[in-house]
Formats: C-alpha cells, sequence, structure tokens
C-alpha cells in the first residue's frame, strides 16, 4: 500500500514537473512568436521604407532629369540672349560708327564750308548718336557682366590722363547748364596698375549721372592716394537723392524718379553698371546725399598705386611717345564692312600711311603674308574666316608672327585678344587720334629678343609663356654668367632679371651691363625685400623693381610694353639676314657683326636653311657651302627655284677660295662670293648692295 502511495505522489509531482516545463515551453513559444511577429512588422515597415525611398528616388530622378532640361533651357535661352545682344550691338554700332565717324569728317573738312546752324545741326547728330550708343553699350555691358564675362585686363594707366578725358567729354554734355566741372589728381595717384577702359567708364558714368542731375553749380572729380588704394571722389551741386532711396540706387533698372513724368531720361543701368566694375576691380563705392543740396560718389580701389602711396621721384619715368614719320609704313585693314573700310582707311591715309583693305580673313591673311605690313587692323566678325582663327594663323606663321596686330572690334573682348597675341584692342567706333596712336605704338619693331634671367626654371618659365602670349620674342640665361654671355654676344631690347641668384646674383649683372655701356632698360623681378641701400644701386643702374607674387606678371608684360614701344622705329623692320652656317662659333661672329643694322636668322644646315628661307622669308641669304645633310651649292639652288624666295640675293660665304667652287656657286645662284675670314666693313657693305635701301631708325 504505501509503495502503490509512493508512487501516485511521485505521479503527481511528475506532473507538476511537466505541468511547469509545458509552461515554460509556452512561454518561450509566446516569446518567440512574438520576436517573430516583431521581426515580420519590421521587415514589414522596412519594405515600406524602401518603396517609399524607391518612390522618392525616382520622383528625385524626374526631378533632377526636369532640373537638367530646364538649366539646359536656361543656358540655350542665355545663349540665344548673349548671341542676339552681341547681334545687336553688332548691327547697330556698325551704323553709329559710320555716323559719328562721318560728323567728324564733315566738321574737319567741310567746316568751314558749313553755316552755323549746319554746324550746330551737325554737333546735334552726333550728340545723339553718342547717346544712343552709350544706351546699347550699358545694355551689353550688363548682359556681360551678369553672364560672368567680363574680366580685368590690368595695365599702367595715366590716371591724370584719363580723368581730364572724362571730364572733357562730359563738359559736352553741360554746354547749356551753368554748371563748373573740376578734375583733381593728386601727384601720388597719378599712375596706377588697373584697368584702364573699366576705370575710365566707371568716371563717365559718374560724371554724366552727376551732370544728368545738376542743373547750376559744380561738378568735382577728385583722385588721390590712400596707402596703395585709389580713391576717386565725384561730387555735385544737384537734386540730390532721397534717403530712402540711397539702399536702391545700385540695383538695375532703378532710378530716383521712374514715373512718367519725370524730367531726366535714362534706363537706370548707369550706376548698377558701376557697382559691378567696381566689385570686378576689387574695390568699393559709397554714396552720400542730402536732398537739394547735392550727392558725393566715393570708390576706393585696392592695391592700384604704389604700396607707400607717394611718388618717388627716383622710379624710372614713362618713356614719352617718339615721333614718327609714317613716310613707309604699311597698313592692312582687315574688314568687311565697306562704310568703315572708307573712314578708316581715309583716316589711316591721311595721316601718311599706305593702307592696303581685306574684305575677309582668307584675303587678309593672304595680304599679310604677301606684303608683311607694319600693323593689321582686324575685325573679329569676318566671313570666311573669323578675326580670331585670323589671329592665330599670323601668330603661328613665322613670316608674319612679328606683325603687331590691332584689334578693332564692337565687342569688348581685350583678355582673349591679349592672349591671343594682338598688341593692341579698340572698340568701335574709335576716333582717328586713336587709330594713329595705335600705329605709332605698334609699328613695326627694331626690336630685339626680351631676355629673361632667372635659375627657377619655374618662375623662368612662367614669364617667358606669359610674354610669348602677349607678342613678345624671347630668350632665357639660367644665371648671372649665362645672361652676361648673351647680352655680350646680342643685347636685347629688355632685360627681366631676378636678384636672388648663385654665383654672379642680379646686382653684379646690373653692374657690368652698365660698366660696359649697355643702356637697354632692366625689370628687376625679385621676391627679395629689398633694403634702401639696394634700392639706391638698382636705381643708379637705372633698373625698375617689381615684387614677384600677385599681379606681377601683369605688370611684367605692361612694363615690357612700354619700354619696347618707346624704342620702336617706323621702319619695316630691319633687314633680316639668314646666315646658314654649321659652325656655331661662325654663326655668332656674323650676328655681332651685323648687330645692329640686321636682324640675323640663323640654320644650321642646308636642309634647315632652305626651309627657313620658304618659311620666312628674309631679306638675303649668307650661305656657307661645306655644309653637312644638304651642302651650300645644291641649297642654294633649291632656295632660288622656290617662287616664294627665288627673288632673294644668295651671298655665299665660305672658306672655299678656288674660281672652281666660285663659279659652280654663280651657277648655283648666288649673286656675290665672299672668303672666310671675312671683314666686317666688306660684309656689311655687300649686304647693303644687294638689299634695297629702307627706313632707319
Amino acid at each position: 500500500m504505501s509503495d502503490e502511495k509512493l508512487s501516485y505522489e511521485e505521479l503527481l509531482a511528475e506532473n507538476e514537473r511537466l505541468k511547469r516545463e509545458l509552461a515554460e515551453r509556452n512561454r518561450v513559444a509566446r516569446r518567440a512568436v512574438a520576436s517573430f511577429q516583431q521581426r515580420a512588422l519590421h521587415m514589414e515597415i522596412i519594405r515600406q521604407q524602401n518603396d517609399d525611398l524607391d518612390r522618392l528616388a525616382r520622383q528625385l530622378a524626374d526631378a533632377r532629369k526636369q532640373a537638367e532640361e530646364r538649366a539646359m533651357e536656361v543656358e540655350e535661352a542665355a545663349r540665344l540672349k548673349s548671341e542676339f545682344l552681341a547681334n545687336f550691338s553688332h548691327e547697330i554700332r556698325t551704323p553709329l560708327n559710320g555716323i559719328i565717324g562721318y560728323c567728324d569728317l564733315l566738321a574737319r573738312e567741310e567746316g568751314e564750308r558749313l553755316t552755323l546752324h549746319g554746324r550746330r545741326d551737325l554737333a546735334t547728330v552726333k550728340k545723339n548718336a553718342k547717346t544712343l550708343l552709350a544706351l546699347i553699350n550699358d545694355i551689353l555691358d550688363l548682359s556681360k557682366i551678369e553672364a560672368g564675362h567680363v574680366e580685368a585686363v590690368k595695365e599702367n594707366v595715366d590716371v591724370d590722363e584719363l580723368v581730364t578725358d572724362a571730364a572733357a567729354t562730359v563738359r559736352e554734355l553741360l554746354q547749356s547748364k551753368d554748371i563748373v566741372l573740376t578734375a583733381r589728381v593728386s601727384p601720388e595717384a597719378r599712375q596706377a596698375f588697373t584697368d584702364g577702359l573699366k576705370l575710365r567708364q566707371i568716371c563717365l558714368n559718374l560724371l554724366s549721372n552727376a551732370a544728368k542731375f545738376t542743373e547750376m553749380g559744380e561738378i568735382l572729380i577728385d583722385a588721390s592716394a590712400k596707402g596703395s588704394s585709389l580713391v576717386l571722389r565725384i561730387e555735385d551741386t544737384g537734386i540730390g537723392i532721397p534717403s530712402d532711396q540711397l539702399p536702391h540706387i545700385f540695383e538695375k533698372f532703378r532710378q530716383v524718379d521712374g514715373s512718367r513724368t519725370r524730367k531726366v531720361g535714362g534706363t537706370g543701368l548707369g550706376l548698377a553698371i558701376v557697382h559691378e566694375l567696381v566689385r570686378i576691380l576689387d574695390g568699393t563705392i559709397d554714396v552720400k546725399s542730402s536732398p537739394g543740396r547735392g550727392t558725393s560718389f566715393t570708390v576706393v580701389l585696392r592695391g592700384c598705386l604704389e604700396s607707400d602711396g607717394t611718388s618717388d621721384a627716383a622710379a624710372p619715368e614713362r618713356p614719352a611717345e617718339p615721333a614718327v614719320d609714317f613716310a613707309e609704313a604699311t597698313v592692312l585693314l582687315v574688314d568687311d564692312d565697306p562704310l568703315l573700310q572708307q573712314l578708316v582707311g581715309g583716316h589711316l591715309a591721311s595721316a601718311g600711311l599706305r593702307v592696303l583693305v581685306a574684305s575677309d580673313g582668307v584675303e587678309g591673311l593672304a595680304l599679310a603674308r604677301e606684303h608683311r605690313p607694319t600693323v593689321i587692323f582686324l575685325d573679329i566678325h569676318l566671313p570666311q574666316l573669323s578675326g580670331w582663327s585670323v589671329l592665330g594663323k599670323l601668330k603661328s606663321d613665322p613670316r608674319t608672327a612679328s606683325i603687331p596686330v590691332v584689334i578693332l572690334s564692337v565687342e569688348e573682348q581685350r583678355a582673349r585678344g591679349f592672349a591671343l597675341g594682338a598688341f593692341e584692342y579698340l572698340v568701335k567706333p574709335v576716333e582717328q587720334d586713336r587709330l594713329i596712336s595705335a600705329v605709332k605704338k605698334a609699328v613695326a619693331p627694331g626690336a630685339r629678343d626680351v631676355l629673361v634671367v632667372d635659375d627657377d626654371p619655374e618662375q623662368r618659365e612662367l614669364v617667358v609663356r606669359s610674354l610669348r602670349t602677349a607678342g613678345f620674342s624671347t630668350s632665357e640665361a639660367k644665371d648671372g654668367n649665362d645672361a652676361m654671355l648673351r647680352v655680350r654676344v646680342s643685347p636685347p631690347s629688355l632685360m627681366i632679371l631676378d636678384i636672388m641668384m648663385p654665383g654672379l646674383d642680379g646686382f653684379e649683372v646690373l653692374r657690368r651691363c652698365r660698366e660696359e655701356g649697355m643702356s637697354f632698360p632692366v625689370i628687376v623681378l625679385t621676391a627679395k625685400e629689398l633694403s634702401t641701400s639696394e634700392e639706391k644701386l638698382l636705381q643708379q643702374g637705372f633698373a625698375q623693381v617689381i615684387q614677384k607674387g600677385g599681379a606681377a606678371i601683369d605688370r611684367v608684360i605692361d612694363q615690357a610694353k612700354q619700354h619696347v614701344m618707346s624704342r620702336r622705329a617706323i621702319v619695316t623692320g630691319r633687314p633680316r639676314v639668314l646666315y646658314v652656317e654649321d659652325v656655331e662659333q661662325n654663326r655668332d661672329l656674323v650676328r655681332r657683326y651685323l648687330y645692329p643694322e640686321f636682324e640675323v636668322l640663323e640654320a644650321e644646315d642646308g636642309e634647315v636653311g632652305v626651309e627657313r628661307a620658304s618659311q620666312q622669308v628674309p631679306d638675303a641669304v649668307l650661305m656657307d657651302l661645306s655644309l653637312p645633310r644638304l651642302d651650300g651649292w645644291a641649297a642654294t639652288a633649291r632656295i632660288k627655284a622656290d617662287p616664294r624666295c627665288g627673288h632673294v640675293p644668295v651671298i655665299a660665304l665660305t672658306a672655299h677660295a678656288s674660281q672652281e667652287d666660285r663659279d659652280r656657286a654663280m651657277q648655283a645662284g648666288c649673286v656675290a662670293y665672299l672668303t672666310k675670314p671675312v671683314d666686317r666693313e666688306e660684309l656689311v657693305a655687300t649686304l647693303r648692295k644687294f638689299i634695297p635701301r629702307r627706313g632707319h631708325a
């Protein structure tokens, strides 16, 4: 009985244990189910989120596609607007150029025959044409500024001359008013390094604005220095600007009085353009005004004056423009507008220049290569071949690369023009004085290379490439000793000299050059902070100092233009002599013999000599007879058989002295026979005999 009871209790205990185990398993199962359900819910949420993300991604892709399409439409619209404005400007400026130009011609040529009323009517026509031109310029300028196509082309600017000219222009608007316009420029602010064209536009716009809103009293333009900043102040005694309008006056199309009953006209673009131009020149503009008492604008252009803001009496002065005679100068005018051909051609011809005219780019290239003119005036918009393509081909062809090219266009793209090698850039309409001034500056140089002396190859390459882009021929020296060797053989037209170099430093190079009587100008380009004694030493050597960094390269190019222009002569270029000789020592000797009367081109063997004679068409060839690859007899025969250079006289210069060699050279086409060692006077006299007499520097 007890055993049975024990078994029953055990069974109950086991049953309780099993219940607990089952309950635990059920609890674990419920947790597992709950966890599974939670994970399933999370997965569903994630799926829904993924669906949402996919939908958003598709929407974003569609939105991006639509934005890209809209951007393309906006870009296309901007391009079409720019093209329209460019074409519009071209089509309007072209007849305006004729109107203004012929008004000047009539006033100058028929002025005495015109009645008082006729002269007044002519002046009115010209005044209205200039007003229309100013409106067109404002619209085009604003469009270019908004498109980001305006760049600052910095150069040395004569602020005194610029302010005086701007004041003289605005005085024409004041003839019917009782207003005195005064222009003042302090001595410290007479020379600035900035964009002269944009600075002139700022002055003209502010002065014109003052003239419009002033009926009597005074207008003042004052230029002064504040440290290295140029400060322009334009004050008037006009109607003033209400205080609530001052914050808005630089906004586009905003006018103080924009009503239909306003007394003063205008588009509301002038001050907006001034504000943007000042910003481009890294400056600020501020305005103060009192209604009924007048307005004062203050423009501050930072960093465009010498750092101390004072005039330096010892600094090298800008050379005066030399007096020139245009008797033998030829100008090629490449423009498809018959009216402009007649107008500009007449201006140039009246100054004594011989004028050639081409109506398209292809004809212009052909005439340039055939006649090698003194100066080329080139329009940009040309049939068959654009002006940019013509300029590129002129600068890549050895026969025409040295000819100064003056861009003459209705579009202001000076940065691009100078980058492609243009010497000057004039914007139509252009007056006769500016045309003639451009010719005086760009007449064919008797200039030699610009020698760049720097032991840093990267800095040297930077300067050389910048100068070549600006249209200069260059040579290089890696240190002071190399520089002295080069200047003794062939003095440059200008030396750009580093001071800190191993061995022979820049100070010693300059001292030796001056001691040996070499007078070419020197620009010192250095990163060194100069002491007072070092600055004095350089000034005694007549060297100008430019600190490396920032706008240093722009300053170098500008100074190079000034120095080289001051040494230009009104000739079609020194006679060019090609010397074909394989011995470098002989080439150096002849080069020194012929300097400075002749420009010497060189070739080290017969084949190169034939190629250069054909490409560069020199005025004479000096031919050695014993040459590698192709001897002098065969080279002479090829030159004479080439229609491009067959007319060029070839003079044998050789160590062969036998009669047989002489006869063979004459049969090949030589016009004279000189034997080595040659006497300098004999060599020069022989060249003068066979080269037609040209102008003299």
